[in-house]
C-alpha cells in the first residue's frame, strides 16, 4: 500500500523546490500515511476484489471491516453464491431471504477513489502531517546543529496528526481521536 501523496505533490502543494534527494520527502510521506491508515484502523485508498471470510454473529447482518463499501463483487456461502441481500457503505451487509448461518466469504470493492473529494482531504492530512515533520525538523537542525539534519544529530523528525486533521478525515473517521 503506497502514500496518499507524492514527493513532487508534497513540493508542488507546500511549494517548496524539488530537493535532489526525493527519498527523505516519501519516508516522511509514507510514515504520515502509515500513521492514518493506523489511527483509522482503515485502508482508505481503493481495493478491488478484495476477499474475507466472515463468520456470522448477528444471524441478519454481517459487518466488513473496510469502508466505504463501493460494491460487491460476489458473496459465497457453502460454494452457492448469494445474491438476496442489502449493503451499505458503511459495511453492513443484510441477507433479505433469511439469516446467515455458516461462514460467508464476500468479495468486495471498498476505499476512496484517487479522484474524489474524500482522497484528496485525506492526501491533504498527509502532506500537512509530512510537511510538519519536515519543515520543522529543517528549523530545528538549523538552530541546534548548524546545517545538520536532526535525524543525523540522532533525533527522528515525529509524524504525528492533529486533533483538527483527525476531524477532517472523511466519513466515519472524523469521530477518530
Amino acid at each position: 500500500m503506497g502514500p496518499f501523496a507524492t514527493a513532487t505533490e508534497f513540493c508542488e502543494w507546500t511549494g517548496m523546490a524539488i530537493p535532489p534527494d526525493l527519498s527523505r520527502l516519501q519516508t516522511l510521506l509514507s510514515s504520515a500515511s502509515a500513521l492514518i491508515r493506523g489511527i483509522t484502523g482503515q485502508t482508505l485508498s481503493k481495493v478491488t476484489a478484495d476477499q474475507i471470510t466472515l463468520e456470522p454473529t448477528y444471524g441478519y447482518w454481517l459487518f466488513l471491516p473496510e469502508a466505504p463499501v463501493i460494491a460487491i463483487d460476489g458473496i459465497i456461502v457453502d460454494a452457492v453464491p448469494i445474491t438476496t441481500y442489502t449493503f451499505t457503505m458503511a459495511g453492513k451487509i443484510t441477507r433479505t431471504d433469511g439469516k446467515w448461518m455458516d461462514n460467508v466469504t464476500v468479495t468486495y470493492t471498498h476505499g476512496y477513489e484517487e479522484t474524489s473529494q474524500e482522497f484528496l482531504q485525506i492526501k491533504m492530512v498527509c502532506i500537512e502531517a509530512a510537511s510538519r515533520a519536515y519543515t520543522l525538523n529543517e528549523r530545528s537542525a538549523s538552530e541546534a546543529m548548524g546545517s545538520t539534519l536532526m535525524e543525523t544529530a540522532g533525533y527522528a523528525p515525529e509524524v504525528f496528526l492533529t486533533q483538527g486533521e483527525m476531524q477532517s478525515l472523511p466519513g466515519t473517521l472524523a469521530a477518530v481521536g
